[in-house]
């Protein structure tokens, strides 16, 4: 797993910006939303040369209830359909798994079925927490098996 650098981050980011609902831009300034990744993340990433075309990024340390955190998934439209954020969510997964954590979770909309179909077809079901922080968006869980 190659670990991407904060240009490189920030160029992916910059360029999947739009694609989302809420433009990640709108959240948080994007340089430094990638030097953060850099430095704290556990990122999967596909690579077409030097370049970032599939990203799985989110958080395995430190983590609230033993959960691991996904907090951007996101494909270039140019290589969308390919599988890559199923592949890299999965892979995602097993790292947390690994780690020894009891499950991941995320957030994402409802509006986006091919995200939702996605998430369920890895394991991901609703999760709604008492005071849900982010109440208009999804939350899912995917838990890990018992071993």
């Amino acid at each position: 797993m190659t670990k991407p650098s904060v240009s490189q981050l920030f160029t992916f980011l910059t360029a999947v910006d739009t694609l989302f609902e809420v433009p990640l831009s709108q959240k948080q300034e994007l340089f430094s939303f990638a030097q953060k990744l850099n430095e704290k993340a556990t990122i999967c990433a596909k690579f077409e040369g030097d370049t970032i075309v599939a990203m799985v990024a989110g958080y395995t340390e430190n983590t609230d209830n033993r959960l691991g955190y996904i907090s951007v998934v996101a494909t270039l439209p140019t290589v969308q359909g390919k599988g890559y954020a199923r592949y890299l969510v999965k892979e995602f997964l097993g790292i947390s798994r690994a780690k020894g954590l009891d499950g991941v979770h995320l957030y994402t909309t409802n509006s986006n079925a091919a995200a939702m179909r996605l998430y369920h077809s890895v394991g991901f079901e609703p999760f709604l927490l008492p005071n849900e922080p982010r109440p208009q968006d999804t939350h899912l869980v995917c838990q890990f098996e018992k071993e």
